[in-house]
């Protein structure tokens, strides 16, 4: 039940909501290349959300039938989408490419994902518990505890125990 939702807020859980200041995301590999082109959008869009000016994803066959079969209004036609299909193949990045940092993330071990505070990087596994003030990386206690003492949630609580009487389900993606 892990979505392209659950594997970005991973990454933000990780990298914080500042993590990519300054910086694009690229995204690649196996688990990438399954999504769907909606959850290549959502992936792309929440990069935003760890503070990076874009997130993107080398075009591939999942683009191409994309653009095609959906007969999108400003994609090329005809003989311009197969021209245009060639030069966006050579938009891979290069196999030696030099990044700023790597992060690789097993997405075999990603569990769904649940935001226990008032920003996206305020995020767990659903089977953790809500953390202790002390022990969230990145994040003053003040900061911890004003959040908590937002959402009503007491530290220590299984994310699996709490009542579910208000949901919030994304904003711009994904929703």
């Amino acid at each position: 039940y892990v979505t392209a939702k659950d594997m970005i807020l991973k990454l933000i859980g990780m990298v914080g909501t500042a993590g990519g200041t300054g910086h694009v995301f690229e995204y690649s590999g196996e688990a990438i290349r399954a999504l769907s082109m909606e959850g290549r959008m959502t992936v792309c869009n929440m990069s935003i959300e760890a503070g990076a000016r874009a997130g993107i994803i080398a075009p591939d066959e999942t683009t191409f039938e994309y653009l095609a079969q959906k007969n999108r209004p400003f994609a090329p036609k005809g003989e311009a989408f197969d021209r245009a299909v060639s030069f966006w193949r050579t938009l891979a990045t290069d196999s030696d490419a030099a990044y700023d940092r790597e992060i690789l993330i097993d997405s075999a071990q990603i569990a769904p994902q649940v935001t226990w505070g008032t920003n996206p990087g305020m995020v767990l596994d659903v089977t953790d518990r809500i953390p202790t003030a002390d022990k969230v990386p990145g994040y003053s206690s003040k900061d911890v505890e004003q959040a908590l003492q937002y959402m009503g949630l007491k530290p220590g609580t299984p994310i699996t125990d709490i009542n579910i009487d208000t949901v919030f389900i994304g904003s711009c993606t994904n929703a």
